[in-house]
């Protein structure tokens, strides 16, 4: 009775410590309290505050949080039927300070684009910033022609740098593909309608002789909800 009372004894005093103990069919652990809904959790992604952008680290995930990032609250407008790329003509930038220079040069309301893609000088490199026009399915002032059909049914697009002399980073042109086959997608667009800010007026170089339209386009693919 006194070695039963013993090992009781220290069978409590183990269990207490967390030690691991011995079982029929094997030697076990205390199990992790750690629930379920936490490890699948997607990793929390802070936005930035000035505007609603949103860098993507973990492509485990990358596919919901631009979702969710690119798709308004209130829903995608059916008024999109085109997507236009353009470039900054600058080394660096960020949706700020485009906005600051579109209201301040320019008279508009607010930034032209509804996009800006960062090259890593103002904004991260391959960071999509979400400008208000988009937040507020709002029509753009990017591509102007005489009947302002793709300021008024184009989806604005600019990435930062001047690639006029320098082609694109490499993480720019991954998060370009990746928005413009969301956009494809749920705006139904094909890719026949994606476009580049010369290709449209024929009177401008944007987005230069060193963005790589014919890769880009194999890239995306013909794809689309259409």
């Amino acid at each position: 009775m006194r070695l039963n009372a013993v090992y009781k004894a220290g069978f409590l005093l183990c269990l207490a410590a967390g030690c691991t103990v011995n079982r029929p069919g094997g030697v076990h652990d205390r199990p992790s309290l750690v629930p379920m809904r936490t490890l699948n959790r997607p990793p929390r992604v802070a936005p930035d505050r000035r505007t609603a952008s949103t860098v993507v680290s973990d492509p485990r995930f990358a596919w919901f949080l631009h979702a969710r990032a690119w798709r308004p609250r209130g829903g995608i407008s059916n008024r999109w039927n085109a997507i236009v790329i353009h470039h900054s003509g600058s080394r660096s930038g960020n949706a700020r300070l485009f906005d600051r220079h579109h209201r301040r040069d320019n008279g508009w309301d607010e930034l032209g684009y509804h996009f800006v893609i960062g090259n890593g000088r103002g904004s991260g490199d391959g960071q999509v910033e979400v400008g208000p026009r988009w937040i507020k399915q709002k029509h753009g002032a990017h591509c102007k022609t005489s009947d302002n059909y793709y300021n008024n049914h184009g989806i604005g697009v600019c990435l930062v740098g001047d690639f006029r002399t320098t082609a694109p980073t490499k993480a720019q042109m991954e998060a370009l593909v990746r928005l413009v086959r969301f956009l494809m997608v749920e705006c139904r667009i094909g890719a026949k309608n994606v476009k580049t800010h010369r290709g449209v007026t024929g009177k401008t170089i944007c987005p230069g002789p060193k963005f790589p339209f014919k890769s880009f386009r194999r890239m995306i693919g013909p794809h689309s909800g259409s």
